[in-house]
């Protein structure tokens, strides 16, 4: 079986959809969170992931813009993209936000936001980091989110660990290492100075991770940024992937 790993859509409509056309093969879909936040069409993007069935955990954004969490651990331009929105959000689309889990077990993964010690706020950079969550894991393979950049953290034999970045087709055979903390990068808002989406493919039969990258309009979602009185920090960075 193939899942299709869409992380950080952040309401970036044209780049899901490019993303979803890249994955057609696929046999299903699971979101390590942040289907909300930042981009302009929230609504749009959490309705095609109810409609995908796609297996989600709960992002930072996500309990933000239900006021789970507090606002005031967001800097001043997604807080105020958080604020907008928190007001455009349907009610059905509220709901489904709200019964988001923040950790979800598999039969061959687990699957969190920011990290297994801090599910939503914690940002897996580096091998410290990442070992600190493979202590924890009681899977070989654990997807998470939140860090916008494509990024691995093994656990070889000797326990000894290692972690590097990941770009476009770079492949993950997690049945070489003990353990593997992987992140495909964001769809909606990569910060790898690759404006394009990015994505992931996991081969549960072979235990293999794909990084996949695809262009899409990044000045039609510009545009509906502006419209919408969006940040325009927000909006600049889309187009320099940082």
């Amino acid at each position: 079986m193939k899942l299709g790993i869409l992380a950080d859509i952040h309401s970036n409509l044209e780049a899901l959809r490019c993303v979803l056309d890249a994955l057609r093969d696929v046999d299903g879909y699971i979101c390590p969170g942040d289907i909300v936040g930042y981009g302009p069409n929230p609504n749009e993007c959490v309705e095609i992931v109810r409609k995908l069935d796609c297996r989600t955990v709960a992002g930072n954004h996500e309990y933000a813009c239900i006021r789970k969490t507090d606002l005031s651990y967001f800097a001043g331009d997604a807080k105020e993209a958080i604020e907008w929105t928190s007001k455009v959000l349907t009610e059905e689309n509220r709901t489904f936000l709200e019964g988001l889990p923040e950790y979800i077990e598999n039969a061959g993964f687990e699957m969190v936001h920011g990290s297994l010690r801090n599910p939503l706020e914690e940002y897996i950079t580096n091998v410290q980091v990442g070992a600190a969550t493979i202590e924890l894991m009681k899977k070989k393979i654990c997807f998470v989110g939140h860090l916008h950049i494509p990024l691995v953290v093994v656990k070889e034999k000797q326990d000894k660990y290692d972690s590097w970045q990941l770009t476009d087709g770079d492949v993950v055979d997690a049945s070489k290492f003990e353990k593997v903390v992987i992140n495909v990068g964001g769809v909606g808002q990569p910060r790898d100075m690759d404006p394009r989406a990015s994505f992931g493919i996991y081969d549960t039969e072979k235990q293999t991770v794909e990084i996949r990258k695809v262009e899409y309009n990044i000045t039609a979602v510009q545009e509906k940024m502006r419209k919408a009185d969006l940040p325009e920090f927000l909006i600049e960075r889309l187009k320099y992937g940082r």
